[in-house]
């Protein structure tokens, strides 16, 4: 039996794997979970393991076996599948950190035999969806779940609604702004939430604005950077370089910066090209306030330059990352090139 996701999408997400753990009567005997996001991966293990397994027996009737740096054995998964479950309902196979070896038959045969006292969980970063018959074995037998970083506005959806549980709102800027803050890490922005509703609760504030969020969460780098970019738009270099400065004074790794700078330019590109509000915000998966502030801040710079940019700082990355060009330095001389100075 196949389960999917609404028809819009080909593989659950979060939510729907959830829902479907939960609600299983026994007949699911198969998952295979993949993304980048390892928050809500590691969440719904845990969720499969609280589902079938029975109180402390997790030591007796679950096994991971994970393939990393070796080669998949078949004949291992199968023989820990065939172990009947002693304190469960279920006993549980994890096969994490994997490739599907050449012979799609034999993975075919093992995921399509499954055995009812045992649920078998594939669970790594990425899988070769080009191997169609492999992909469409797993859908017709079990579940598949991809669980990839949310986009900006279902970020700051999740935000609210924990914060909403504990009586405490919070501002969309805000909820932004933690979310640039921690890179779209949900990790990350989980430690950041948890912070930021420990501190409400303990001074019964029952509001979040950016100023609260600028007093107890780290630098918003990825503010800074729009704002570099802002300077860099009105050639103002020796704001963009101070912004900079205050960025490595505050010990961020130049790297980051790099990367978070590239990403940026990346979306002016974006928004330049589509030239409306409403399209960069449906593109990009961002606030129709950012889609605003990134629509503005390209109409500076012409098409042409802002792809020169791009290419330069991917060509100093190259450089930086072989050991011919200084991190620091590199980003200010580019700073002042594309002030024009």
């Amino acid at each position: 039996m196949a389960y999917r996701k609404e028809k819009s999408s080909e593989y659950l997400d979060s939510k729907g794997l959830s829902d479907l753990i939960k609600n299983d009567d026994g007949k699911v005997r198969l998952y295979l979970i993949f993304g980048e996001e390892d928050f809500f991966i590691d969440k719904e293990i845990e969720i499969i393991k609280k589902k079938y397994l029975g109180e402390g027996a997790e030591t007796m009737d679950s096994v991971k076996l994970d393939f990393a740096g070796k080669e998949f054995d078949i004949e291992k998964i199968r023989e820990n599948l065939e172990l009947p479950p002693w304190m469960s309902s279920k006993r549980l196979v994890f096969v994490k950190n994997f490739e599907f070896p050449s012979d799609a038959d034999a993975v075919i045969k093992l995921i399509s035999e499954v055995p009812d006292s045992s649920v078998l969980v594939f669970v790594t970063e990425k899988v070769d969806k080009r191997k169609k018959s492999i992909m469409n074995a797993f859908k017709k037998n079990g579940a598949i779940a991809e669980l990839n970083y949310l986009d900006d506005d279902k970020s700051c959806k999740w935000i609210a609604g924990v914060l909403s549980k504990a009586g405490i709102q919070i501002e969309m800027q805000a909820a932004l702004s933690i979310v640039s803050r921690c890179d779209s890490s949900m990790r990350k922005i989980s430690s950041e939430v948890n912070k930021i509703l420990m501190y409400c609760v303990g001074e019964k504030v029952t509001f979040v604005d950016m100023e609260l969020v600028e007093r107890i969460c780290p630098p918003d780098i990825g503010g800074s950077v729009f704002n570099i970019t802002d300077a860099v738009g009105q050639g103002d270099a020796a704001k963009a370089l101070m912004i900079l400065n205050n960025l490595i004074m505050m010990k961020e790794p130049t790297q980051r910066i790099r990367f978070m700078l590239l990403r940026h330019l990346k979306q002016l590109i974006c928004a330049k090209d589509l030239g409306d509000a409403g399209k960069i915000a449906s593109r990009l998966k961002v606030q129709p306030f950012v889609a605003g502030k990134l629509l503005s801040q390209s109409s500076r710079f012409q098409m042409n330059t802002l792809l020169m940019l791009f290419n330069e700082c991917v060509k100093e990355d190259y450089e930086i990352k072989h050991g011919t060009l200084d991190d620091r330095k590199s980003l200010e001389s580019f700073i002042i090139l594309a002030c024009g100075k």
